[in-house]
């Protein structure tokens, strides 16, 4: 009977493992704070994560630059107004020759107002058209701003979560080893086990002691990483349920046709080309240089004792024409600029397709991912069922005299290992699932809602704001 009793201690093992795999619980501290799923932190995200309230900053000054290029195509209308207290000194030779002086002052005033309005100026022409590309880069960026906080937000999230179950999983193997190490020492007493059994008992309870603590230390880094991201404080997390989880080949099968998608729409390749239309525009506004300028002008100015020799005459004139500025020579400045422009065309052009070929091997990269991590996690399901007969199979062995009690042990913490890496199968497929859609500009708050019905919501939930 007590050798019954002591092949009997794993099953805190075996009780704990299968709970994990089908999600644990989240773990709770003294201190108060949100039960956050995925879906809760992507929307306070949205609202505190700093970088992306960055990128929408930068995108609402970037938006100014429209108008500020049209400004320069309409009307300019301006005021003057002077008005001055003057004073001459007047020296003449009267008809004997002699000098004789005299001085006087007097008040000039002057009013104008002047409207002048481009008719033909190629540099502007062209600046509006690059500030319609400079807008189009900045919504591209901030779209991409928006893909890179999703991928941010669920690798940390994950992370966190495969911590809790690491945390989880060395909790439940050092009771386990603690059951164990209760059963040697107590079938040595008896004089049925041996001294060996107790140490590699008492060995493996140590080593998870200090697992355990390593565990905990990176329970908390990963709660605290994701914490910055949507400055909250973070205790319990909404976990994977596996039955709930869809093992989804991605769609199309093919990762050329994902790779075509993503060069097409993915927002930062997007960001590029505008940047070489806003390069394309700068050798326009080079080029300008050599163009003339036309500009209508109309003025209406009143003018009052305007010089010393009108004293006293008031002047009312009206303005109406055309300025025409045509350049002959600068020394080059414009043939100059022009090559600098075009220099920084081919830069352009050059970044782009460098960062085309990379996101086309992430592409492919993520794709592979997803293909082969939903094989790996339906291996490793069929690795854990295996591992709990292995455990079920050494105990009974054990029973009947056949296995040892390290044996047991070996199956137990081989029951863990797979455990452990199933859930790390799991999350990263997730992951590469989020990040395929993210390179192809398909991640949105729809794919998050799809991934948060995965999650078994906390115990106890923080209500957003």
């Amino acid at each position: 009977m007590r050798q019954a009793k002591s092949a009997t201690a794993a099953p805190l093992l075996r009780r704990a493992v299968p709970a994990l795999a089908a999600g644990l619980a989240s773990l709770s501290f003294a201190a108060p704070a949100l039960a956050l799923d995925l879906l809760d932190s992507y929307r306070l995200a949205l609202q505190n994560d700093a970088r992306h309230q960055a990128s929408r900053a930068q995108a609402a000054a970037s938006r100014e630059a429209v108008p500020q290029a049209r400004a320069q195509l309409l009307p300019n209308i301006s005021a003057n107004l002077s008005r001055s207290k003057n004073s001459t000194d007047r020296e003449s030779l009267d008809f004997l020759g002699r000098t004789t002086s005299d001085s006087f002052e007097y008040f000039s005033s002057n009013y104008a107002l002047t409207l002048r309005q481009p008719v033909f100026r190629m540099y502007n022409f062209a600046h509006y058209r690059q500030a319609q590309r400079q807008v189009e880069g900045a919504e591209a960026t901030l779209d991409r701003s928006l893909q890179d906080l999703l991928v941010r937000l669920a690798g940390a999230y994950f992370e966190a979560l495969l911590a809790q179950d690491q945390h989880a999983l060395v909790i439940a193997q050092k009771e386990a080893y603690a059951g164990q190490l209760e059963a040697a020492k107590r079938l040595f007493a008896a004089g049925q086990g041996t001294r060996t059994d107790i140490d590699d008992a008492q060995a493996r309870f140590d080593l998870t002691v200090a697992q355990e603590l390593e565990a905990s230390q990176n329970l908390g880094y990963t709660r605290r990483q994701l914490q910055t991201i949507v400055n909250e404080p973070v205790d319990a997390l909404a976990a994977l349920e596996p039955a709930r989880m869809e093992l989804q080949s991605p769609t199309p099968a093919s990762a050329e046709d994902w790779i075509a998608r993503g060069e097409e729409v993915n927002a930062e390749l997007r960001a590029l080309r505008a940047d070489i239309e806003v390069a394309r525009q700068e050798v326009d506004k080079a080029r300008a240089g050599h163009y003339p300028t036309v500009d209508l002008i109309a003025q209406r100015s009143k003018s009052d004792s305007e010089n010393n020799t009108s004293i006293n005459t008031r002047y009312l004139t009206t303005l109406v024409g055309v300025q025409v500025n045509v350049p002959l020579f600068a020394g080059g400045y414009a043939l100059s600029q022009t090559r600098q422009a075009m220099a920084n065309v081919e830069r352009a052009e050059q970044v782009y397709e460098a960062r085309r070929r990379e996101v086309g091997q992430e592409i492919r990269k993520e794709f592979q991912n997803v293909a082969e991590g939903i094989l790996r996690v339906r291996a490793l399901e069929q690795a854990q069922r295996s591992a709990e007969q292995a455990v079920l199979s050494n105990q009974k062995g054990f029973q009947a005299g056949t296995r040892s009690r390290i044996d047991i042990l070996d199956a137990q913490q081989q029951r863990v290992s797979v455990a452990r890496d199933l859930a790390v199968a799991r999350y990263r497929y997730i992951v590469a699932r989020l990040r395929l859609q993210s390179l192809v500009g398909s991640l949105d708050e729809a794919e998050i809602e799809e991934v948060n019905a995965w999650l078994v919501p906390a115990v106890e939930r923080g209500r957003l704001n």
